[in-house]
């Protein structure tokens, strides 16, 4: 390998190690201090002189009767309730889950939310008139199945840009989910790993990358939501 290559191996793997920490990376909350509430409190309330009010002079006159009108009563506004993103009663127990790679980005899948694995077909039927990370449909049992390229999904510019350009010299595999409705293409398949509970630190707010329910404390890998990530396939990725 050449100097050149092996720079470019290590710029990739720096950027994706950077993007891999905030990836992880929990949004702090800001909060109100006591300090400030203290000061708030303290402000004086402003005092309002109210003017006397001119006596008005009354001039009798006939009202007609009032009528009344019923008022229909306002709806009550609906709430908006919040994503229940509690970690699912499944993971109480251990787990399974099948790593898998995308563009040099590690990703975990739990079994129980795995449709199965596709070899990569010799062709895939195109998809004309979709976006550009479809990049066609695929056969399973007797379906055709959308595949995505998963690295073009979840990566950043700045890591993508030193990727092949052409995303079927690096795919191997289709990591199949939401009961085989969608083929995610990676580069590689990993290990089987069992989870203990403990094993990994939920995210039960999600204000960015919702598609990701959890952190393998361990593996130092992003565990995926496929749920979510199916829904947001099927919303156009936005």
């Amino acid at each position: 390998m050449s100097k050149k290559d092996t720079a470019t191996v290590v710029d990739q793997k720096l950027a994706l190690g950077l993007f891999l920490d905030a990836l992880l990376r929990e949004p702090e909350v800001e909060t109100v201090t006591e300090t400030e509430t203290e000061v708030a409190e303290a402000r004086p309330a402003e005092v309002v002189h109210e003017m006397p009010a001119e006596t008005p002079v009354e001039i009798p006159e006939e009202t007609p009767a009032e009528i009344a009108v019923p008022v229909a009563e306002e709806a009550a506004p609906t709430a908006i309730l919040a994503p229940d993103y509690r970690p699912p009663e499944w993971a109480d127990a251990p787990f399974q889950a099948l790593l898998f790679h995308a563009g040099g980005l590690t990703l975990a899948v739990p079994l129980i939310e795995l449709a199965g694995v596709l070899e990569w077909p010799e062709e895939l039927t195109a998809m004309p008139g979709h976006a550009d990370f479809y990049l066609g449909l695929a056969r399973y049992l007797e379906n055709n199945v959308p595949v995505v390229d998963t690295a073009r999904l979840v990566l950043p510019d700045k890591v993508l840009v030193r990727l092949p350009a052409d995303p079927l010299e690096r795919v191997t595999r289709i990591v199949l989910i939401d009961e085989g409705r969608w083929g995610l293409a990676c580069d590689s398949v990993g290990e089987v790993i069992t989870l203990q509970p403990g094993a990994v630190r939920w995210r039960e707010t999600r204000p960015s990358r919702p598609w990701i329910a959890g952190t393998l404390v361990d593996e130092m890998c992003a565990l995926l939501d496929s749920a979510v990530f199916a829904a947001r396939l099927g919303e156009g990725f936005d």
